[in-house]
């Protein structure tokens, strides 16, 4: 039984929050987990004492099993990220994984290569001491420097090539006659290849001595050969990225485009009868996108930037920072029946007073339509009796546990925070005094019914307000409200994150439901980015 579950359960959570991925790939990092708490627990080690020499035992294991490279870089990929969440969270000291190299996998196969990367292949091929060199230098430098294809590699003969305008007869596709030109190095390799190897590969009076490029025999070469020299000289080189002689074509293209080639020139030297055909070939790399991008479009500001990284946290007030539901309920009661003379009923509170706003619980209570002035005398009356009541009952009210250790906590974290509240004024005030919150709120940072909501609870509108005052994407925030209007509004203002706070069952979808805020949920911590 894996002891540490409760661990790698929130470690999930995490992944799936705060780094939002896939299910696939949490599958793939639970499973690889498992697999590592499942050895540790049987090896009986802990998990903050596993050292170097218990992770290359572990390891010798996964290679007896004959798992790939690549599956045992993933693994180690996943337990370095897991005791980087250990030593945020929990308060580990170190993670044993930084020191352990992860196996070497082939490089992908790239669709092209970038100029600096085909300069660096150049370059390297030069440095070989075998007699081919020349021979495939002269290839390599033709293929890029002209985009031909392969066929037209191996068909080329000297004498379509004008040496000194650097040009080349090409007969391609269609029987179609085009001219392409070379560069200046390209020339330099080829005379040397021309006057020096070729020489001795002709001695074997080959039959094809009109044809540039002859295979080890003095034979022309064949294609399937011709991607045997191209392949074989990245290998002979060093150059760890495997090449094929289309490749170097779709460079040559792509080197234009990022030159700023017109792409009807690009067209009629790569012989497309069709520009598509040259859209298709001659994209242009991410790199080139991402510098033509930036160029238009400054950076962003320093305060701009930290915005994008900026969380915040709307509080709900009654009910949530703290509770007062009975002396609410009970000043609903007096105020009823001493103002409009109506007993309503526990089911009527709930339906429609309870989160509700001022402006949408005096007509209920009424039946009949009221101006703001009259909603404001109405509200400010309802208010003197619960304060009333509050105050003779010493001690009642108090602010939910662990509210305090939680706002010093975001405080010193930096972040953002509103509060979001159906009262008025004059309740607000009150608040703000009993429970002295100007340690952690500003008066403009309550966001409450000053008569502009058109719409109470369950109606986003009033948190719209507030995501409006804290300046930050609404994905970017957290709400704990207590009260299902509340939660309903928060919901529809789609903010990032909803946490129900109290005991009360209420039937919605939210990301989190706690008591108090004694023990603040893990996905709480994840989602704000901060250590518990």
């Amino acid at each position: 039984m894996n002891k540490y579950l409760e661990i790698e359960e929130k470690f999930i959570t995490y992944l799936t929050i705060v780094k939002g991925y896939s299910n696939l790939t949490i599958k793939s990092y639970k499973r690889d987990l498992d697999e590592f708490l499942t050895y540790i627990e049987g090896e009986s080690i802990k998990l903050e004492d596993v050292n170097y020499d218990d992770i290359s035992l572990f390891l010798v294991s996964l290679y007896n099993r004959q798992l790939s490279k690549n599956s045992i870089r993933r693994m180690l990929s996943t337990y370095r990220q897991f005791y980087y969440y250990l030593i945020k969270y929990y308060g580990y000291v170190y993670n044993p994984f930084e020191i352990v190299k992860s196996p070497k996998f082939a490089n992908k196969l790239p669709d092209f290569l970038t100029f600096d990367d085909m300069q660096s292949f150049l370059d390297l091929n030069l440095k070989r001491t075998d007699k081919l060199k020349d021979r495939d230098q002269a290839i390599l430098e033709l293929a890029f420097a002209s985009g031909l294809r392969a066929s037209e590699i191996i068909n080329l003969k000297i004498k379509d090539i004008d040496f000194n305008e650097r040009i080349i007869k090409i007969i391609g596709k269609g029987n179609k006659e085009r001219h392409v030109f070379f560069s200046k190095t390209c020339l330099v390799y080829l005379n040397k290849y021309i006057n020096g190897l070729r020489i001795v590969l002709t001695d074997n009076d080959s039959s094809d001595i009109e044809y540039l490029f002859l295979n080890n025999h003095g034979k022309k070469l064949t294609e399937r050969g011709l991607e045997y020299i191209v392949s074989t000289a990245s290998s002979k080189s060093g150059f760890n990225i495997h090449i094929h002689p289309h490749m170097l074509r779709h460079s040559f293209a792509t080197n234009m485009i990022n030159n700023d080639v017109d792409i009807r020139v690009i067209q009629e030297m790569l012989g497309h009868e069709s520009i598509k055909t040259t859209s298709i070939y001659t994209h242009v790399s991410y790199e080139e996108l991402k510098r033509s991008y930036d160029k238009h479009f400054p950076k962003l500001l320093k305060e701009e930037e930290k915005m994008i990284d900026q969380k915040g946290v709307i509080f709900d007030f009654n009910g949530t920072m703290f509770f007062d539901d009975l002396m609410q309920e009970k000043s609903w009661y007096k105020f009823a029946k001493d103002e409009f003379d109506r007993d309503i009923s526990e089911e009527e509170f709930k339906e429609h007073i309870h989160g509700f706003s001022n402006h949408s619980i005096m007509e209920y209570l009424a039946n009949t339509k009221f101006n703001k002035k009259q909603i404001e005398d109405l509200a400010t009356k309802k208010e003197l009796i619960y304060q009333k009541m509050c105050e003779e009952k010493k001690g009642y009210l108090k602010l939910t546990d662990g509210l305090i250790s939680f706002l010093n906590l975001l405080k010193d974290n930096n972040i953002k925070m509103a509060i979001c509240t159906s009262s008025m004024k004059p309740n607000v005030d009150w608040y703000y005094k009993v429970f002295n919150l100007e340690r952690f709120f500003k008066y403009e940072d309550c966001i409450y019914d000053d008569g502009t909501i058109k719409c109470g609870k369950p109606d986003p509108e009033i948190y719209l307000k507030a995501i409006k005052y804290l300046s930050i994407p609404s994905s970017s925030i957290m709400v704990f409200e207590d009260s299902y209007s509340g939660l309903k509004s928060a919901i529809s203002a789609d903010v990032g994150f909803v946490c129900k706070i109290g005991d009360k069952d209420i039937d919605l979808d939210v990301d989190c439901k706690m008591s108090d805020f004694k023990n603040i949920d893990i996905k709480i911590a994840s989602f704000l980015n901060i250590n518990l």
